[in-house]
């Protein structure tokens, strides 16, 4: 295997904190006694250039960002579940109160489709919530499951 200059280089920040393997350090300790050029090269810029390295700049709010948006995602269902509950108790008080066979069912019937119409806004939301906040990485799948 040819090891280059560059392939040290991309290890050498794990070889110099440490959490290298024990074959990752002494490949790198053969190829830095075959270069010492080389080896005197990158200990002298190594240090330099994790000092040179700064944190991240983040914004301040970040998290209180993604705790809002979890938040949104969670609960955004609720005004669904409301209209659901409210249309369903209108379309049933229109049954309780239309106890006389000749009046319409037009308002029974509104009443109705716009509570279906809800509660299938309201399952499809959920499904769809629990898929985004809940999915699981390939790894963790469960043994039976296949692969898509």
């Amino acid at each position: 295997m040819n090891v280059t200059r560059d392939v040290i280089s991309d290890l050498w920040p794990v070889y110099s904190s440490g959490e290298a393997s024990a074959d990752t350090r002494a490949l790198v300790d053969a190829f830095l006694r075959q270069d010492p050029e080389f080896a005197s090269l990158i200990r002298g810029r190594g240090e330099e250039e994790l000092l040179g390295i700064g944190a991240p700049e983040l914004p301040l709010d970040r998290e209180a960002k993604a705790l809002r948006r979890t938040k949104r995602l969670l609960h955004g269902w609720d005004w669904l579940m409301f209209l659901a509950i409210l249309f369903s108790c209108m379309a049933f008080g229109r049954i309780v109160a239309d106890r006389s066979w000749d009046v319409s069912p037009r308002g029974f019937i509104v009443a109705a489709s716009l509570a279906g119409v809800f509660w299938i806004a309201f399952f499809t939301r959920l499904i769809w919530v629990r898929k985004i906040v809940y999915r699981t990485r390939p790894s963790e799948q469960r043994v039976g499951e296949r692969r898509s």
